[in-house]
């Protein structure tokens, strides 16, 4: 990395970090990693190849800043959704207490895992986020660098690939 890459980012990071500190914590009160956002921020411009080259940098990394809040709420949703005690929790475990039962589910996931492998890296990617993550197309779009229209067409993809091959193995 070059001398002038690492004095511009260091320049902004002293510039902002405390300043880009107190929106996050003006922004989501109840945010306990603000820390951990800011550090994860001053990050994101190694990632460019002239960092330099951002016209704004400080609108830059607001704008990055409250993305990275965000997502990070958005994760600690779906891990909550996922989290919480499932009624049907005793129900499950009574239908797949045998060992034949156990082997039968791991074998479908091992299953679906490779169906999964068989799609272009992107694709994958993609459906992940959808189907697993709770992103939006929009979302996707900007995580992945592509336009919404192929989020929309990687996802449908996948979809039917997991669709024909579940319909080839049942009679």
């Amino acid at each position: 990395m070059s001398e002038s890459k690492l004095d511009f980012l260091h320049e902004i990071f002293l510039k902002h970090a405390h300043e880009v500190s107190t929106f996050i914590c003006v922004r989501w009160p109840r945010e306990q990693d603000v820390a951990d956002i800011v550090q994860e921020l001053f990050l994101w411009p190694f990632q460019y190849p002239h960092p330099e080259t951002i016209h704004n940098p400080r609108a830059f990394l607001f704008q990055t800043a409250s993305n990275m809040a965000v997502d990070r709420h958005r994760r600690l949703k779906i891990r909550e959704r996922y989290t919480e005690p499932d009624p049907d929790l005793e129900t499950l475990a009574d239908t797949c207490s045998s060992p034949a039962s156990y082997w039968e589910t791991h074998e479908d996931l091992e299953r679906y895992i490779q169906w999964l492998d068989e799609l272009p890296e992107l694709h994958r990617h993609a459906f992940i986020l959808f189907r697993i993550e709770g992103y939006s197309h929009a979302e996707i779009a900007l995580h992945l660098s592509i336009s919404v229209s192929s989020s929309e067409r990687y996802v449908k993809s996948a979809m039917q690939l997991i669709a024909k091959r579940l319909g080839a193995e049942r009679p």
